[in-house]
């Protein structure tokens, strides 16, 4: 009779002692997946990653050159006009162990950026433990010895806290308390917030910058989990991607940068920019102070400019405000009429003030009184809003109906 041995060995079963061991799988190391250099300093090491984009280089429809005036769109962003050398300005951005920031959230890989006499040298700094941080930031202040200012999108509101943060904990200086900071996401929203609904890098790139990412992006929400990944399992393959998609976020940086740029230098060129991106960077003039530029760009999208008559209304109305400020009533009158026949509130109300205070003609001044009274009344103003405006309104409209009453008795 067969043993339970022989019945278990029939079915192929076999002792745990007769098992082989299973393989480990021996994993490349971080360094070795992202073909980077290790650099070792006082506090540990950090690895270094660079890649060089030379002049004339395409990222999407832009093209990296090396003469670039960088005033305009300096005083656009509110940083000092006088730092023009591009080789002196830092492109950054960070992936992060967290994205709503905190002293619990450090930077695991920093990207940074700048022109050379080549051309965009992207250096990406990576470290392999959260230990290893005091070793990146030391580099990262190293390489910025020489950078006047820095160049981000969301940087105010996110990387620049970051690391201040971080340097702090370590009680390290500071290498960016004095630089000037560009934001581009600011600029941004400026420019394209006719146009586009969402004014994201990623939204900028394929709507702006016609720029296709590859399938090696990832997602940036699933950045912090990709790296405690790593951290648990020392499986490095996948940071790959997050190293691409931060350089694709960089050198994106520098390409809107240039867009900017080229939209300052090049802004009455419709065929090459969308009209209401075009009234946008009129805009921008506008509130630097640059007025004549202003005019020049509102005068060409009113002749050439594929734009709704709503946004035609806004342009006169900018014009007729820029040439009230310089006393040009001759031809501030003219867009204020076709304003107010067009069922604008405010240009009745100027019209009212022109005539009664300009032309002296209390009559037509009440005519437009009235007028802006019926418009106000069928706006969509704000409830708040609007009641003030009909206050104001309708004391004008009392003040100038008693004055007609008062030469009518003078004048029987």
């Amino acid at each position: 009779m067969p043993t339970l041995i022989d019945r278990l060995n029939a079915i192929g079963l076999k002792k745990g002692i007769d098992l082989a061991a299973p393989v480990k799988l021996e994993h490349m190391s971080l360094a070795e997946v992202l073909n980077a250099e290790i650099k070792e300093n006082q506090f540990g090491r950090v690895l270094v990653i660079e890649k060089e984009y030379p002049y004339g280089t395409q990222h999407g429809n832009i093209q990296f050159y090396e003469e670039v005036d960088t005033q305009t769109i300096h005083k656009a962003g509110k940083v000092n006009s006088r730092i023009s050398n591009l080789n002196r300005m830092v492109y950054l951005d960070t992936e992060t162990t967290g994205l709503s920031g905190g002293t619990g959230t450090l930077a695991f890989l920093v990207g940074l950026a700048r022109f050379t006499d080549k051309g965009l040298l992207l250096t990406q700094y990576m470290i392999e433990d959260p230990s290893e941080e005091e070793s990146m930031l030391l580099e990262i202040a190293n390489y910025c010895s020489d950078v006047d200012a820095v160049i981000t999108f969301n940087g105010k509101s996110f990387d620049m806290p970051l690391l201040k943060t971080r340097y702090l904990i370590h009680k390290m200086k500071i290498p960016f308390e004095n630089w000037e900071h560009l934001d581009l996401l600011h600029l941004s929203r400026r420019i394209w917030k006719l146009r586009l609904a969402s004014r994201s890098l990623k939204d900028l790139e394929q709507e702006v910058l016609d720029v296709p990412r590859s399938e090696d992006e990832v997602p940036g929400w699933m950045i912090p989990e990709i790296y405690f990944n790593y951290l648990r399992t020392g499986e490095a393959e996948q940071l790959s991607r997050v190293v691409y998609h931060n350089a694709m976020d960089i050198v994106s940086l520098a390409a809107l940068n240039f867009k900017i740029i080229q939209m300052f230098e090049n802004n009455l060129l419709l065929n090459q920019n969308h009209s209401l991106d075009v009234f946008a960077i009129g805009q921008l003039y506008e509130s630097i102070g640059d007025t004549e530029k202003a005019i020049e760009i509102y005068l060409h999208c009113l002749e050439f400019g594929q734009l709704e008559e709503l946004i035609k209304n806004e342009l006169r109305s900018r014009l007729a405000i820029i040439y009230k400020r310089k006393a040009w009533w001759e031809k501030a009158l003219p867009y204020w009429i076709q304003n107010g026949n067009f069922g604008d509130y405010n240009a009745c109300i100027e019209l009212a003030k022109y005539y009664e205070h300009q032309e002296k003609s209390v009559t037509k001044a009440l005519e437009w009184t009235i007028q802006g009274v019926i418009y106000l009344e069928e706006s969509k103003l704000a409830r708040h809003q609007k009641k003030m405006l009909q206050t104001s309104l309708v004391a004008r409209k009392k003040r100038l109906e008693k004055r007609i009453q008062d030469a009518a008795k003078k004048n029987p």
